[in-house]
């Protein structure tokens, strides 16, 4: 064995060593007695889950550079199918474990082929984004799977197996044949996989494809074969993990679990990045070590807020150690939205035609008397969500100026939203401060909490900043609003009242929201036109072609934070008053994500398009009770939004307004480029338009101008509108 290789698995022995002491020295600390050797070792039980699920995670980067956010989707899926035909049908549990794990296969082999390969030139965060989606539909299918086979039961079943008799009682843990199998399985996996990476023609093409996919490609490697192999493999492997998990921990049909599945997805990505995305004997001790010290202090504790923050606190940490490994494939391809295209404005050639300004003045009047309106013909309830859609308004506008503009990618949006409310709530209910006053120290405290996430920006970006965000969001939910730890949590929170006016009536509180959200989208667009809106699109652009024209990265980046923070912040103030509560499930980091695609369906590259994905959530839930089209809408909105719209519904809707200027253009004889310059033909091919006539072959008879037909293509005129000849 070499030098390096006796380092490396001395570096896994000491991991695994420190996580037994770490964890015992916390038990100590919380309990005065040490860890049972029965806890460590029901611990390295459900750390081979956490590898097996890591494992696949690893195989998805390694093969297509993306952490894929459904993994869990394809294993709970097979495992909710596995587990009904074998306690309802009656199937054989040796048949029923392999037709989970070919579901979960089957699902990878789907997603390779519909999405995968739909973004393969994609830049590696829209793939990503690809991936929430699938894993919310994913987690509709594993709540639909159960009504199938009329299966009612909603309550956590103890599934038994032909292995389960097979016990050993060692106190305070019982220890069944189910644990050995599992034990047993991912020692086998584990070997096999090192074995198909080192010594299989098809391993070695996956890693090639992992450094270089062009040139994997060139030296005649079937690029898409492989990455199809590799996602069914992963499904498989999420599948495996899941399906040998049910009987140990047993199965909860009725729960509301994350879409995510985070209560895997964390530990196990918290584990593939200490084996840098890459070493899979580090990735599967890693595993371990970590879920020994996730059972020392639930041991300890009885709650895993510590080994939640420990989690945030280790990602960031590995993400900082392997910054330079990490960046060795180019991170700048995957570090921008490439969504984000900035909207045009109306060119000003037709800026001041009367039809133009005609029609936007009665877009802006029909939308305003809309807005207005809105709570004199809707019931209480429906005023209500509008007042809360207002609320997520403001929070996807905070999301437009750190992801759209900034370039910075948020998973825990919804965490500063929690922030503001706990402070606001705090101030108004327990304190007594005004309601403005308390307002004010709530944005300051949200962007103070946003600078310090903001700090891990300065050197992790992309997916990698993503995933820290999304921990940050569960810490949130479990540390900060936790009501055991944070004993200053206000139980109720009251409306708002200023001098004169109170806002307990729910008119009263909309136009409130409304007022704010005017307020948000007036700063975020002075923002915009303001140097520090041209900075942050220089930085997302060009970052070093930005820092030569001497702007201050760190400076910007900070700033970027503490303005969506407090922004975000803004709005946990009005949510808690809207809720009445600061509640610790509702700003749990689903709703971080679900935040995250709203925002994405509207289109991050401006704040009106931004809002439109507000108004699509709005409207859906507004007019629709039916939770199969809330399903519909949202999981499969998400994908086929981005199949065949990849630029939003602000890019469909700004489409359909070049259009009508378009024929605006053309029926008043003004050339304008930007909309009409790729129209242009001569000679029977597409060309620019000229601007001057051209002298003809022979240096005589000048050729005559293209005429133009209606309705809004460009071409050689024949007989129709002869005599609309333009002047160019």
């Amino acid at each position: 064995m070499s030098a390096r290789a006796l380092r490396r698995w001395g570096a896994v022995a000491g991991g695994l060593v420190l996580a037994v002491v770490l964890s015992d020295l916390l038990v100590e600390l919380g309990s005065s007695r040490s860890i049972p050797p029965a806890v460590v070792g029901q611990a390295v039980v459900y750390g081979c889950v956490n590898a097996l699920f890591a494992l696949g995670l690893v195989l998805i980067y390694r093969a297509t550079r993306v952490i894929n956010f459904a993994h869990a989707g394809f294993g709970a899926v097979g495992a909710v199918l596995s587990y009904e035909i074998f306690t309802l049908e009656g199937w054989p549990y040796a048949v029923a474990v392999p037709v989970g794990i070919a579901v979960g296969a089957a699902f990878g082999f789907l997603v390779e082929l519909v999405f995968v390969r739909r973004f393969a030139r994609s830049a590696r965060l829209v793939l990503t984004v690809v991936t929430i989606g699938v894993a919310q539909l994913l987690a509709g299918m594993q709540s639909v799977v159960p009504n199938i086979f009329g299966d009612k039961r909603r309550q956590s079943t103890t599934v038994i197996t032909p292995l389960t008799h097979y016990a050993l009682r060692w106190f305070p843990v019982t220890f069944t044949g189910d644990s050995l199998l599992l034990v047993v399985v991912t020692i086998i996996v584990l070997v096999g996989m090192v074995m198909f990476f080192k010594l299989s023609s098809v391993g070695i093409a996956v890693r090639g494809i992992a450094e270089n996919e062009d040139r994997a490609a060139l030296v005649g490697v079937n690029t898409k074969r492989i990455s199809t192999l590799v996602w069914v493999i992963a499904g498989a492997l999420s599948a495996l993990a899941t399906v040998l998990q049910v009987p140990l921990t047993g199965f909860s049909q009725g729960s509301s679990s994350s879409a995510l599945g985070l209560g895997l997805l964390l530990p196990a990505l918290a584990a593939a990045v200490l084996g840098g995305m890459d070493n899979l004997p580090i990735t599967v001790a890693a595993s371990i070590g970590i879920s020994i010290f996730q059972e020392g202090v639930y041991f300890a504790f009885s709650q895993t807020a510590i080994s939640d923050a420990a989690l945030l606190v280790l990602i960031v940490v590995a993400f900082l150690l392997q910054r330079r490994k990490l960046l060795r494939v180019d991170e700048g391809s995957i570090s921008t939205w490439a969504a984000t295209e900035e909207v045009r404005p109306v060119p000003a050639a037709l800026a001041g035609v009367p039809s133009v300004r005609t029609g936007r003045r009665w877009a802006i009047g029909v939308l305003g008397l809309v807005v207005l309106l809105y709570p004199w013909v809707m019931t209480p309830g429906q005023t209500n969500a509008g007042s809360l859609y207002l609320i997520y308004g403001i929070v996807v506008i905070s999301l437009v100026i750190l992801t759209g503009w900034g370039g910075q990618i948020s998973l825990g949006q919804f965490a500063f939203v929690g922030v503001g409310a706990a402070l606001g709530g705090m101030l108004t209910s327990r304190l007594h401060l005004p309601f403005l006053l308390a307002l004010v120290a709530a944005c300051l405290g949200g962007a103070g909490f946003a600078v310090l996430l903001g700090l891990t920006a300065l050197r992790v970006r992309g997916l990698y900043l993503a995933v820290t965000t999304l921990a940050f969001a569960v810490v949130t939910d479990t540390v900060i609003l936790n009501p055991r730890i944070d004993t200053l949590l206000p139980t109720t929170v009251g409306r708002p009242s200023v001098p004169f006016v109170k806002f307990e009536d729910e008119r009263a509180f909309y136009y409130l929201c409304l007022l704010a959200l005017i307020a948000v989208v007036m700063a975020g667009v002075g923002m915009r036109k303001s140097r520090t809106g041209r900075v942050l699109i220089a930085l997302r652009e060009n970052e070093l072609g930005a820092q030569a024209l001497g702007i201050n990265l760190v400076r910007t980046r900070l700033v970027t934070f503490a303005i969506s923070g407090s922004m975000a912040a803004f709005a946990g103030v009005l949510f808690a008053a809207h809720e009445h509560a600061v509640a610790q499930n509702a700003f749990g980091p689903d709703q971080s994500v679900q935040m995250f695609l709203t925002a994405v369906i509207g289109g991050l590259g401006s704040i009106p398009s931004a809002l439109l994905g507000a108004v699509y959530f709005a409207i859906l839930n507004i007019a629709f009770t039916s939770g199969v089209v809330h399903f519909f809408a949202s999981g499969i909105g998400v994908l086929v939004m981005l199949y065949f719209f990849p630029r939003g519904l602000g890019g469909l809707v700004y489409q359909a307004r070049d259009a009508i200027l378009r024929r605006v253009a053309i029926r008043n004889r003004i050339y304008v480029p930007s909309l009409l310059s790729q129209f242009g033909m001569g000679s029977g091919e597409f060309a620019r338009i000229p601007m001057v006539p051209r002298a003809g072959p022979d240096g005589g008879q000048p050729e005559p101008l293209p005429r133009y037909r209606l309705p809004s293509r460009i071409g050689v005129a024949g007989a129709s509108q002869s005599t609309r000849r333009w002047s160019l």
